[in-house]
């Protein structure tokens, strides 16, 4: 029961989003602005969502690495997998199903069964978290002074010193999990030992690498979007934008971010630069299809690799 609970919730709110969508933007001008959006763009936005793919292999890797894993697998092999869970990432709900399948087919990386592989697939999508929240940061500095970004300030502060806390406390977590309340306790105790704190932190490099290929791809994929004799948005400036609405994937109430990302496109692009509703919403189902068309790359290489068995 708790588990269809959790399904109908999902699906009502990302109704709800769609729903609010529909009635905000003018479909009609949205579809003009998606078919202005060069095909040469398009190709280079999923380049880039595919090179995210490929640097979060790396960190998943360098991750393993951290925690003292006795059996990593080849850089190629993790690059494969990636691609196989991007698949099931986006085109399950919760965003999440790829990530807890890397865990289990992982599961001789530590010796001991699925918990350790499992647990740093965790780890990892906390530094994306973090991740997201930096390059906020990153794109209100950048553009101080030029833009109204309201309350912005204040969201990327509680967020950023959330994450901040997050990541700091990752390194300690099974000596704090007796210490911490019921379910998370539990999964803190389940960690395992962190051996290298370099390697940690080149993760925590990597994952603001792959946010960032993400963020150009809806950069140039806004700037695609502008309308002639209109100023394309900047890059800084589209940091206000793109972190955000990547952060809805992390929504439990919504199946992959749909509806919310597009709201959250529809609305900053809006208030920030005064983009109609209607690009707005071209530039974020742009980024969608390139994740989609990665995505549907992933699912064509688990096919490839798939063996009948007796």
């Amino acid at each position: 029961m708790r588990r269809w609970i959790f399904v109908a919730l999902r699906v009502l709110g990302t109704a709800a989003g769609i729903g609010w969508i529909a009635t905000h933007v003018d479909l009609d001008q949205a579809r003009s602005a998606l078919a202005r959006i060069p095909i040469a763009t398009f190709v280079a936005a999923a380049a880039l969502v595919a090179a995210n793919v490929v640097a979060g292999a790396v960190r998943w890797k360098v991750l393993l690495r951290a925690y003292g894993a006795v059996r990593i697998p080849p850089l190629a092999h993790l690059v494969r997998l990636y691609f196989v869970a991007f698949f099931y990432n986006n085109y399950l709900p919760g965003a999440v199903a790829g990530d807890v399948a890397r865990g289990v087919v992982t599961r001789d990386a530590f010796g001991e069964g699925a918990t350790g592989a499992l647990a740093v697939v965790l780890v990892e999508r906390a530094l994306g978290l973090f991740a997201l929240f930096a390059l906020l940061g990153a794109g209100l500095v950048a553009t101080r002074g030029e833009l109204d970004s309201g309350t912005l300030w204040w969201w990327t502060l509680l967020g950023g010193a959330g994450a901040c806390a997050l990541v700091a406390g990752i390194p300690i977590a099974r000596r704090i999990a007796p210490h911490l309340p019921g379910f998370v306790g539990r999964i803190a105790g389940k960690l395992p030992s962190l051996v290298d704190a370099r390697a940690f932190g080149l993760a925590i490099a990597l994952s603001v690498a792959t946010q960032t290929l993400i963020a150009l791809a809806g950069w140039i994929l806004l700037a695609a979007v502008a309308p002639a004799g209109t100023a394309p948005v900047g890059l800084g400036a589209s940091l206000l934008v793109v972190p955000l609405a990547a952060a809805t994937t992390f929504l439990p109430i919504t199946v992959g971010g749909a509806g919310a990302r597009e709201a959250v496109y529809v609305a900053l692009c809006g208030s920030l630069f005064g983009m109609p509703e209607g690009d707005a919403l071209a530039a974020s189902l742009g980024l969608w299809l390139a994740h989609l068309a990665i995505g549907a790359a992933g699912g064509a290489v688990q096919v490839a690799g798939s063996r009948p068995r007796s």
